[in-house]
């Protein structure tokens, strides 16, 4: 029994990492006894990028991230989605909650085994050092994800080698924190800095967003929870936010879709993406399936723009969390649109019924593909960001104004961001692929903030306009709900949709878009708000945290309780 379940987790690591064959270059072995595994610098690159190909999992960043219903999007109906978005979904979820955790799991168990075995391998010390705090640094990300999601969770030092490892309790999150941390500063120290042909690869400036990401979630919790002012933890993530940003090796893309664009791929806006190509199923992004827009319209071209099933559906609301100006953004994330089958453009498309196309489609809305593309809705050739120079801005600004309140220097991060949205590209490569009227006369009224604004003039205005700000950038990139949680505000943020769409109803359409009638406009906000009432119902508080799997319980009793308000 032990030699089968040694070979389950060696066979399970050496996956092959297909997805970033030309760019993570080692090509993993398969097959690998324990006895003949470990013993090269080929061996140690083979587990590295078993490690790294835990991140394709459908559980971990192959499409669950962007499933739960927020403010900016949400699953749709489709079985076995509607639970996620209802906020119905029990322990029993073996579609998404149980994924969630068990992926997360053997992504940590792969990382946990270079861990152990890399350093007893003669080799290069730096270099092998170097791909212990990648599998450190891979480790410590999915350790974050699992405790925002599940709370306490198991901590693992070390790789499963029998049932008894299996068998061991929840771990408190401040235990956690402190070990991520360490991880994390060893990554800081071992890990190379960007450079070419580290694309998909963690580096220095990685692991600093990472440990400024922690540090913020930490600290706002703290307030959050009345536990401390949590000064300590923003001043760090203010101080490894700022550390990149100075690095200078990093910047935004000039024009917004162009940090999203399979041409664009590897961009200097990114820090840490998750690396995915076409063709070949496997190796592409399954997030294509759920988001983009809809294939199935009846004389759309919409194949040409994702070929997705359209589950995951911006709420139609999170249009007017965007100011009038900033109409690129918006239009990029929110996509009620038409594709022109003969000229590839787009046209917006408004509330002609109760239920028009509202996408969600930041990553599936663009007709051009890059060479060599094989049209699966399972198999999308775009990386997923998971930190982009834009969310360090962002963490620096928010960092900024816990510690100090509206500052200059907190204004500034933000301004970087709003000069971007207002640059339309004229000229550029891809100026057709928004429709003109829709961004080169509006853009231009996106003015910088100040401090005189009444919007930032205080540090709780300042803190609601910068979660505001993070969605409006970082919309359906698996950021909201985390946001929503650790400021405490789930709930309330999810119930008050329904007022705002009640709201919407009395309201006139708008003029830019003559085929809306009062009797149109009336009936969509009306339809929205029967789709609200059923959350407003669901939501409550417990929800911030996800049900630990029945499976999972029923496999480790030492685990003890669910999660309050679950079974």
């Amino acid at each position: 029994m032990m030699n089968k379940i040694k070979y389950l987790f060696l066979s399970v690591l050496f996956v092959s990492f297909v997805g970033c064959s030309d760019i993570l270059e080692e090509v993993p072995v398969s097959e690998l006894s324990v006895e003949n595994s470990f013993n090269t610098e080929s061996d140690a690159k083979a587990a590295i990028v078993g490690v790294y190909n835990s991140l394709h999992l459908e559980g971990v960043y192959g499409k669950s991230q962007t499933l739960f219903s927020t403010d900016e999007h949400n699953a749709g109906s489709k079985v076995p989605l509607s639970g996620l978005n209802l906020y119905s979904f029990t322990a029993d979820n073996v579609e998404v909650i149980l994924p969630i955790w068990r992926d997360h799991y053997e992504g940590i168990n792969r990382a946990n085994l270079a861990i152990s075995k890399i350093p007893n391998i003669n080799m290069n010390v730096d270099e092998r050092n170097t791909l212990v705090a990648e599998a450190k640094f891979i480790k410590a990300l999915l350790y974050f994800n699992l405790i925002r999601y599940y709370g306490d969770v198991p901590y693992k030092e070390s790789e499963t080698t029998s049932l008894n490892d299996l068998n061991i309790p929840r771990t408190p999150v401040a235990t956690i924190y402190e070990n991520m941390i360490r991880d994390l500063e060893y990554c800081v120290v071992h890990l190379n800095v960007k450079a070419a042909g580290l694309a998909g690869h963690a580096t220095q400036d990685a692991a600093k967003t990472l440990l400024a990401s922690i540090y913020l979630t930490r600290g706002s919790m703290a307030r959050r929870n009345n536990n401390g002012n949590g000064i300590a933890d923003f001043t760090l993530a203010s101080r490894y936010s700022k550390e990149v940003i100075d690095s200078n090796r990093y910047r935004l893309c000039s024009y917004f879709p162009d940090a999203f664009i399979v041409q664009n791929k590897n961009n200097d806006e990114i820090v840490f993406d998750v690396q995915f190509k076409s063709p070949g199923l496997g190796v592409g992004n399954t997030i294509g399936i759920n988001m983009g827009i809809p294939s199935t319209s009846s004389g759309v071209d919409n194949l040409s723009a994702g070929g997705s099933q359209g589950a995951i559906r911006a709420n139609p609301y999170h249009q007017f969390y965007y100011e009038v100006a900033d109409s690129i953004r918006m239009k990029w994330t929110d996509a009620r649109i038409l594709i022109n089958a003969a000229t590839g453009r787009y046209s917006i498309v408004s509330a002609v019924s109760t239920n028009p196309p509202v996408s969600a489609a930041k990553f599936r809305r663009y007709p051009v593909r890059s060479p060599g593309f094989v049209l699966q809705t399972n198999d999308y050739d775009v990386n997923w960001p998971i930190f982009r120079f834009a969310e360090v801005l962002l963490i620096y600004a928010e960092a900024s104004n816990e510690i100090n309140g509206p500052n200059q220097l907190a204004i500034n991060a933000l301004n970087l961001l709003r000069s971007r949205a207002r640059n339309t590209n004229i000229g550029g490569v891809h100026r057709d692929i928004l429709p003109r009227s829709l961004s080169l006369q509006r853009s231009i009224g996106l003015v910088d903030l100040t401090l005189t604004n009444s919007l930032v003039s205080t540090q709780s205005a300042f803190r609601n306009y910068i979660l505001l700000e993070r969605s409006r950038e970082l919309s359906q990139e698996g950021k909201r709900w985390f946001d929503l949680v650790r400021w405490g505000i789930l709930k309330s943020t999810l119930r008050g949709l329904n007022a705002k769409c009640i709201a919407k109803i009395s309201e006139t359409p708008p003029v830019e878009v003559p085929v809306i009638t009062n009797t149109k406009w009336t009936n969509y906000w009306n339809g929205r708000v029967d789709e609200w009432n059923l959350i407003t119902g669901a939501i409550q508080d417990f929800h911030m945290l996800l049900p630990i799997p029945t499976n999972e319980r029923m496999a480790n009793p030492a685990i003890g309780p669910n999660n309050p308000g679950y079974n």
